[in-house]
């Protein structure tokens, strides 16, 4: 049994001999006189250290029904050894005892599919990628353009979060009310067995080192989806348990939803003499556990080694200090304009009138509530002030004035000697200073969310898929020239009035296998990615076997920015709105001044070989190279080439026009020098004795 005081659980041991009221019933009425003379109405929620010293959270453990878990003794009534075996943990109700978990499951990382949150600018989308097929979708819930929301070509939710779990904190879509899941629907009904994905707050706040994605990641291959947390955090195994998708695979409405799920098997070295668990835990994460979902690494291989990294991470700093965010955990992105896509939503204003009403009982409601929405706006001025220009150079927009002067976190003012101020105007700050420094062509780079960064794979290489590539300088949303990542959708689907719809892999194998090339055992070692191109003769048999149902359109396929079709039984490939890339802009890796763009002079964007007018795209997809053709970036941006290429032509005589220049005002110098010192000369001698 248990009692709450203060937000404070103390526990009484249950034992099963009948000695337990004898011995422990005077305690019992002792603690029960303590709880009945102590202040009630004051929520665990409550109880903050308002410190800035990490909190020891040596705390109890909850299962997804709120119970206290409470592991069995070490030996039976029989001295025979007991399993620790118990529910795994649950994060909304342990970690949802002190912290807000509900406005905390409103924040960036978990809200892409709540339709009161603006979407902001395009960022990294998920990408659905098979080898086999050659499919590699781009996919969001924030609808951005050039995207897919899973539902659009035919992916549940729970096929959604299933198959990026991998990289997925839990939370939004993976977390769906009980009563709102139909058991008719096939694929979500899987849900009541397996258990939702919810928010795994250590993925970002374990500071020990030793949360283990991997362990994570095949658990949630075999969907044990309520266990992963518990077995990512070390605390246990489900050993040869029967796993969670065999469970579901197995389960068939209207019988009731299986209600003996395996145990976990918890390591009690992790459990203290009161079922107490530690975790070491920390509010300012550290970069390396940002960089497991956001690494882009352009330097494959052994070449790493050349990289210096971000400059504000060697300089000491980390993520959050300039990536930050309050209680409900919506993470400033850090770009310009940002300010007017963070709507403050009820959210925002709910828990903040209850954090005024906490510290003054005296408030209203109302009050409380016009006093948050005041102070929620007055910090979201505060958000300009995070971006590079509002850091260095301070912004107009924020309250405090120190803001307003910027060199926020000691951020030096840059002077930019002898830069026009218009470059200010037309760049972004991240086309000097972010990415690798550009070259003749844009080159490939793997991240995170697209090749599964921080799991143990073969050796990515450049063909890997999908296959990424940076930088391409491309006009923001803001109308600025800024660095981007671009990726070009590849997969099947029906046109059908001019509306597409792909196909899911699984569709395209069931219909189509045995027209796509097989790899032998020695391929598969060579290039475990499958990463070689169709021929045109495959793509058109593919596009026969797909050609079954007239009423859904034409079978087509989309790869390297052209769309192919089959007319009258000749492939004919054209470009399409449908196969144009996708970009977004990227900020990282920061590079310091002495290696920015434009450092050796203004050849390194004014000349007829720069990076960002003529360093060329080229399309990437699986088909073969001679289908595409590079294109330079003026032409992507959609510049003037004879205004480009004029303006730069007149650099190469920018020395010789300063030579001139020079000497013609040295030589008109002489002269203005000469006249007059012979107007001087003559006055002097016109003048009377």
């Amino acid at each position: 049994m248990k009692a709450e005081t203060f937000g404070v659980e103390t526990r009484v041991p249950v034992q099963n001999d009948s000695t337990f009221w004898r011995k422990k019933a005077p305690c019992a009425v002792v603690l029960a006189l303590m709880l009945a003379s102590a202040p009630s109405g004051t929520a665990a929620e409550n109880l903050k250290t308002e410190s800035r010293m990490p909190f020891l959270h040596h705390i109890p453990l909850r299962d997804a029904e709120g119970r206290m878990i409470s592991l069995p003794p070490l030996f039976d009534a029989q001295g025979k050894p007991q399993e620790a075996a118990a529910n795994p943990y649950s994060t909304a109700q342990t970690c949802g005892k002190c912290h807000e978990y509900d406005i905390i499951g409103r924040g960036w990382h978990f809200n892409s599919a709540k339709e009161d949150i603006k979407p902001g600018r395009p960022g990294e989308p998920w990408i659905l990628t098979d080898p086999v097929t050659r499919t590699q979708v781009p996919l969001s819930y924030r609808g951005w353009a050039g995207t897919f929301k899973p539902a659009e070509i035919g992916m549940s939710d729970f096929d959604f979060i299933t198959t990026f779990a991998r990289h997925l904190p839990g939370g939004g879509v993976g977390e769906p009310p009980k009563d709102k899941i139909d058991a008719n629907d096939v694929r979500m009904r899987r849900f009541l067995v397996t258990g939702v994905m919810e928010v795994d707050c250590l993925i970002c706040h374990d500071s020990s080192g030793h949360y283990d994605h991997d362990s994570r990641f095949r658990a949630m291959g075999m969907e044990n989806i309520r266990w992963a947390p518990s077995i990512a955090a070390g605390l246990g195994t489900l050993g040869f348990a029967k796993s969670g998708k065999a469970a579901a695979d197995q389960w068939r409405p209207p019988n009731p939803v299986p209600a003996d799920p395996p145990l976990l098997k918890y390591d009690r070295a992790r459990q203290g003499m009161e079922n107490h668990t530690t975790f070491n835990v920390a509010r300012q994460r550290l970069a390396s556990s940002c960089y497991y979902c956001h690494t882009a690494e352009s330097r494959t291989g052994d070449a790493r080694w050349h990289s210096d990294g971000d400059v504000h991470i060697r300089a000491g700093m980390s993520c959050v200090d300039c990536h930050r965010n309050s209680l409900d955990h919506m993470v400033v992105r850090g770009y310009e304009g940002e300010l007017g896509n963070r709507a403050v939503n009820a959210g925002m204003v709910e828990w903040r009138a209850k954090l005024i009403r906490r510290n003054d009982a005296a408030v209203s409601e109302a009050d409380a509530k016009r006093l948050a929405e005041q102070q929620v706006k007055d910090e979201m001025g505060m958000v300009e002030t995070l971006t590079c220009r509002g850091c260095h150079y301070g912004s107009e927009s924020a309250k405090q004035a120190t803001a307003r002067m910027g060199g926020r976190l000691g951020a030096p003012a840059p002077v930019h000697k002898g830069l026009p101020p218009v470059h200010l105007e037309k760049l972004s700050c991240t086309a000097c200073h972010s990415g690798p420094f550009p070259g003749a062509a844009a080159g490939a780079v793997h991240t995170s969310l697209a090749h599964k960064l921080g799991l143990p794979a073969p050796a990515r290489t450049d063909n890997t898929p999908p296959v990424i590539v940076q930088p391409v300088f491309l006009r923001g949303q803001d109308g600025r020239i800024a660095p981007h990542r671009m990726v070009w959708p590849a997969y099947w689907g029906h046109l059908n009035q001019g509306k597409m719809t792909p196909l899911l892999p699984a569709e395209v194998s069931k219909l189509a296998r045995a027209k796509f090339p097989m790899l032998t055992s020695a391929d598969m070692m060579r290039d475990p990615y499958n990463s070689k191109p169709l021929t045109n003769q495959q793509i058109s048999d593919v596009l026969g076997a797909l050609s079954g149902e007239a009423s859904k359109g034409q079978a087509v396929f989309v790869a390297a920015g052209k769309l192919y079709r089959l007319d009258n039984g000749k492939l004919i490939s054209e470009e399409h709105a449908a196969a144009k890339p996708y970009a977004w802009p990227l900020a990282h890796d920061v590079r310091p001044a002495g290696q920015a763009l434009g450092v050796r002079g203004c050849a390194d964007c004014h000349s007829l070989d720069s990076p960002i007018y003529f360093g060329t795209v080229t399309p990437r997809g699986p088909v073969e190279a001679s289908h595409v053709t590079a294109k330079p970036m003026w032409t992507l941006r959609g510049d003037n080439k004879t205004l480009a290429s004029t303006f730069a032509f007149t650099f190469l005589f920018r020395p010789m026009l300063k030579c001139v220049c020079f000497s013609s005002a040295l030589a008109i110098l002489a002269v203005l020098l000469a006249f007059g010192l012979g107007a001087l000369y003559t006055r002097l001698n016109n003048r009377k004795p």
